[in-house]
């Protein structure tokens, strides 16, 4: 099986989505009006015990999102489970604003409730399905009938224990697909598995088969990486994984079909590797140490590129995009290592670095792997010959500091092929830092909110295009100035928009929620001269929401009209003037 290099989707916004002329954002004394409901029973919340103290389990227990909304029922129906295992379901009438709560569903087996289980889960993959997972390591599939008929009780089709015992997991992605005239349920969960030196995430694709109203599991895929997972999907099609991590992500199992790794041999064939930015790329090899420079010859032209050494030649060939060949330079190190920088005529991605691929070049997404791929390239000129089972001087993951750790300049979006096993596109979000999701459309993945500049743009990724491999990312709004100002929020815990884009939301571990509509204020004053012309600031509305007194916020959801949040003991409801 060989590795196929994956194509490079470049994130390029709507330019007629942004406004340049937006100042900011003045601060509203006005009181937005909200209501209180006190639940009846309170929501039911775990924490980490002891040895679950990794930054991957600080990441599912805090930033859990408690409040389930239901987007296949067009009401205000949302969903959260009490302490007492029951889901209940509470509606929120916007015409009378009064709410009503009612019990769907009893968990099954009623587990005692320990530190270190996960918070139970509930995720809706059609208008008649749900799938609950009790935080010790049971998945339910239950019959809801159409959810907007609320007389009917949910009834359980299927249990079991997915993991295996004492594995926990979220539900991460739900979906239904119709196949070959049956019915297949594809669930996405995401657990946590214990190395020698560290923890890492693993992302599991469950799938089951629906026979006769009876639900029996076909196959399981796992995907591992070490790290937090930003992001995970199912795409609409069910043919792959969408996920954004500041890791690769590898599969590891597979029940379907086996795994096949790339051959030693194919690896060897590599002889430099490219990083690249949208304005430049590196190009490194490696030579023996205390090589002769004057032996060296780089020749770089608009569109060809070649470079040798003592009458060896490693690359040659013509480059995919034009260069500014003035501004190329290169350098030998002392140990032998060969770095050349090229400077692209024109700001973007490429999907290649030489027109038609290179199989002796490697594309290097993250530089802190530049090393590594060194050293499986350091038999090409090394007297003595590199096992590659020899193991890599490393160093004790306990000499790390805060600041050592990976951070969200190192996220990557990745498209992985679940028959294949191969990443088939890449989206590197090193400039563009992941903000939070949102689900816009019923039937479509979660978008991604990115950072652009001051902005934060909203994307949507759908599946392939037929015949094409095209991985279409569509900009479909803006958040004018959001990415400045969420990043000055250090105690932010939820990060949210509506649909429609019409304002966003930085809710504070405690205290504070902070609301930004980007609509222009009619009764702003403001001005400022231009071009000798006095024009209108075209600012935005903020709003600080004070919840000290409901208590920590542990749920969000926004709508086009409505804020809703959700505390241990409350429901609140924010409406958006």
């Amino acid at each position: 099986m060989f590795e196929m290099p994956a194509n490079l989707v470049d994130l390029r916004p709507n330019h007629r989505l942004l406004n340049h002329e937006f100042e900011g954002y003045k601060l509203s004394l006005q009181a937005l009006p909200h209501f209180k409901y006190d639940l009846v029973s309170p929501v039911d919340r775990m924490f980490p015990d002891e040895v679950q103290f990794s930054f991957i389990h600080a990441k599912l227990f805090a930033l859990h999102n408690h409040l389930i909304l239901d987007y296949w029922d067009y009401s205000y129906n949302f969903y959260f489970i009490d302490n007492k295992q029951q889901v209940r379901q509470v509606t929120f009438e916007n015409t009378t604003n009064t709410f009503d709560n009612n019990v769907v569903y009893d968990v099954p087996a009623h587990v005692e409730r320990k530190s270190g289980h996960f918070d139970l889960g509930l995720s809706f993959p059609s208008q008649t399905t749900a799938i609950v997972t009790d935080g010790t390591g049971y998945l339910h599939i239950i019959d809801t009938g159409v959810r907007s008929c609320r007389s009917r009780s949910w009834q359980t089709q299927h249990s079991m224990l997915v993991l295996g015992e004492g594995k926990f997991f979220i539900i991460v992605d739900s979906r239904i697909q119709e196949k070959d005239g049956k019915e297949l349920l594809h669930c996405l969960l995401q657990s946590v598995e214990q190395s020698e030196k560290h923890f890492n995430s693993v992302l599991t694709l469950v799938t089951f088969e629906n026979d006769n109203n009876s639900w029996k599991q076909i196959s399981m895929k796992q995907m591992e990486g070490k790290g937090i997972v930003h992001y995970a999907a199912i795409e609409t099609s069910c043919e792959a994984i969408y996920i954004a991590s500041d890791n690769i992500f590898k599969c590891i199992n597979d029940t379907d079909r086996e795994i096949t790794e790339i051959p030693k041999e194919d690896r060897a064939k590599i002889i430099y590797t490219w990083l690249q930015t949208p304005e430049d790329i590196s190009v490194t090899l490696k030579l023996e140490a205390g090589c002769d420079k004057t032996l060296m010859h780089v020749s770089v032209m608009p569109l060809q590129i070649k470079v040798s050494y003592a009458g060896n030649t490693y690359i040659d060939g013509k480059l995919l995009h034009k260069v500014d060949s003035e501004l190329t330079t290169w350098n030998i190190q002392d140990n032998g290592q060969v770095d050349i920088l090229l400077t692209k005529s024109e700001s973007s991605l490429w999907d290649e670095f030489l027109e038609g691929g290179d199989k002796n070049g490697e594309q290097i997404m993250d530089p802190s792997l530049v090393e590594e791929a060194h050293w499986r390239l350091a038999h090409l000129c090394s007297e003595t010959e590199v096992s590659q089972d020899q193991s890599v001087p490393g160093f004790s993951t306990q000499e790390l500091e805060e600041c050592d750790a990976a951070s969200e300049e190192d996220t990557v979006l990745v498209r992985m092929d679940l028959t294949t096993h191969q990443i088939t596109h890449r989206a590197p979000l090193s400039v563009h830092q992941y903000l939070f999701s949102v689900k816009l459309d019923t039937n479509d993945v979660p978008a991604l909110a990115l950072r652009h500049d001051v902005d934060a743009c909203i994307w949507q990724p759908y599946s392939l295009l037929i015949n094409s491999d095209t991985w279409p990312l569509k900009h479909q709004g803006t958040l004018m100035a959001f990415g400045y100002v969420q990043s000055s929020k250090q105690n932010r815990k939820f990060v949210t928009c509506p649909p429609n884009f019409s304002y966003s939301v930085v809710c504070e571990a405690t205290r504070h929620l902070f609301i930004y509509q980007s609509t222009p204020n009619k009764d702003c004053q403001l001005r400022k001269r231009t071009g000798g012309v006095m024009n209108n600031v075209k600012v935005g509305q903020q709003h600080i929401f004070n919840f000290d007194k409901y208590g920590e916020i542990i749920g969000i959801h926004a709508t086009n009209e409505y804020l809703f949040l959700l505390t241990e003991c409350s429901f609140i409801v924010i409406q958006i003037l």
